[in-house]
């Protein structure tokens, strides 16, 4: 659509190329007669042996795999000190996947499958986590990201992006610990996550797909708990999709309070409308409305937000985000909390809030909040010119794509260009804007397609291109006409006549 123009080569997210490394001269000859059963031992060297080395005091083998660092953050989180000799106490070992050591029934007996169920993952990951000794305090929240997991693969079509980013989150929390514990930079977790990407994974929550290769051997203590707790656990029925239990309606009085609290809120008497939300809290105390409750407090947080008393704001979205049973208000609370602390510039706990938002959103496919919350990290990144922001732009684009939603897409399209405008990438940001304005014109959005005319046509002429840049700006005054829209068509003028 738009004429391009020759410039530096386009940022490309680094290509993750992973060569298999033998460890076991034993095994080579039975891996090099498999042919193709050598990709099953890569997650198996890759899993938990990372785990198993670091106890043994090794140094990991393997490549780490991947570049994930805006997913694999170290969240501020209370970690209690232990020694080596306390994780040493809960060793993870993998069993060894090889044909040399299974018995050599037939050709086909060596054979190993590289599939593995989500369900399978995620218990892996659960006893990892018990094994290395992770404090209680510290395993909640990594339970917190597994359950939204499991969840997400109970649903006929789980999102993929949100299941892989929970579980990065869920590594990057153990990592964390781990690092804390050995006072070195540890990415144990996160390689075996992103090695287990590797393989044929099935998003199809199911316990009874298990595939032996990727069993994890866990110390006989807790082998023990674990066959404790399955003997005493019941016999499982066949699995019956429940039907969603009707909400109950909101107390008569609360309901009242509530009503009065945002049409005092709309009046501009702060003072009072926290009052009675605070009055209206009290209510839903009594009657046991948790739901109502985290609803008020969302409300409240965002009366403080708008005074910049952001202290008071915080505790209001945390609360919101913490006892509420409604995915919608956990994503408004995080993404509430993350604008804030991005705004103050504190980008560490702005992007554990995008990536909290991110994945709630993906559990009631609340596309366009998780285009948001993905977009604002890549800004982060591309403020700092930092390249992992097209990595995280991708991630929004393949969301984007997924909602098959043209507004969607055009958003997307128009916040990558702006960032390779940013990083001097001119031809990739006209191929992004040129998308936008596609995308926005199948919408039926006029002023954004105007919006991305203006900034195409601005930038050919920075880079000299001044007579296709006033042709551009000219379609931008017709759309921006179209959309009835004056101070657009003032702005557009102006810069045809400068």
């Amino acid at each position: 659509m738009f004429d391009s123009m020759r410039v530096t080569p386009r940022i490309t997210p680094q290509n993750q190329n992973i060569k298999r490394k033998e460890d076991d001269e034993k095994n080579k000859q039975t891996a090099q007669a498999e042919g193709e059963n050598g990709s099953t031992n890569l997650a198996q060297s890759r899993g938990l042996q990372y785990v198993q080395d670091l106890q043994d005091g090794k140094k990991p083998a393997h490549k780490p795999v991947g570049n994930t660092s805006y997913a694999a953050y170290n969240p501020q989180i209370n970690r209690t000190k232990v020694n080596n000799s306390q994780i040493n106490s809960g060793q993870v070992s993998t069993q060894q996947a090889n044909a040399a050591e299974a018995p050599q029934e037939s050709k086909k007996s060596a054979y190993i499958s590289p599939k593995i169920n989500i369900a399978q993952v995620i218990g892996d990951f659960k006893n990892t986590a018990k094994a290395i000794g992770t404090p209680d305090d510290l395993y909640e929240e990594v339970d917190m990201y597994l359950t939204l997991v499991e969840k997400q693969t109970k649903k006929d079509n789980a999102n993929v992006k949100s299941v892989q980013s929970n579980l990065r989150n869920a590594a990057g929390l153990l990592d964390g610990y781990i690092s804390a514990t050995l006072n070195k930079d540890s990415k144990v977790v996160e390689n075996w996550v992103e090695a287990i990407f590797l393989q044929q994974v099935d998003y199809k929550y199911n316990t009874e797909d298990i595939n032996e290769a990727f069993l994890v051997q866990m110390p006989e203590d807790n082998k023990k708990k674990a066959e404790e707790s399955k003997s005493e656990a019941p016999a499982q029925e066949l699995p019956v999709k429940p039907q969603e239990p009707e909400k109950p309606k909101m107390d008569a009085v609360l309901k009242n309070l509530f009503a009065q609290a945002r049409n005092i809120h709309k009046k501009g008497n702060d003072d009072l409308a926290i009052s009675t939300y605070q009055k209206a809290i009290e209510r839903s105390k009594e009657v046991e409305d948790v739901d109502a409750h985290s609803k008020i407090s969302f409300e409240i947080g965002k009366i403080y937000d708008e005074k910049d008393d952001l202290a008071s704001a915080l505790e209001n979205y945390n609360t919101a985000a913490t006892i509420a049973t409604d995915d919608n208000v956990k994503v408004k609370a995080h993404y509430a909390m993350a604008q804030i602390y991005d705004d103050v510039n504190q980008f560490k706990p702005a992007i554990e809030h995008y990536m909290a938002a991110v994945s709630f959103a993906g559990e009631t496919d609340n596309f366009k909040a998780q285009i948001k919350s993905l977009t604002k990290i890549g800004n982060i990144y591309a403020d700092k010119y930092d390249k992992e922001a097209f990595n995280v732009y991708d991630d929004a684009k393949i969301v984007a794509d997924e909602s098959k939603d043209f507004k969607n897409k055009g958003f997307v399209s128009s916040t990558i260009a702006v960032a390779y405008d940013k990083f001097n990438k001119p031809t990739e940001a006209l191929k992004y804007y040129s998308d936008a304005v596609k995308n926005y014109k199948d919408a039926g959005v006029d002023e954004k397609v105007a919006v991305n005319y203006k900034k195409a046509g601005q930038l050919m002429v920075d880079y000299n291109k001044g007579e296709k840049g006033k042709i551009l700006l000219k379609k931008a005054i017709a759309f921006a006409k179209k959309a009835e829209n004056e101070n657009l068509i003032k702005e557009i003028q102006q810069e045809l006549v400068a």
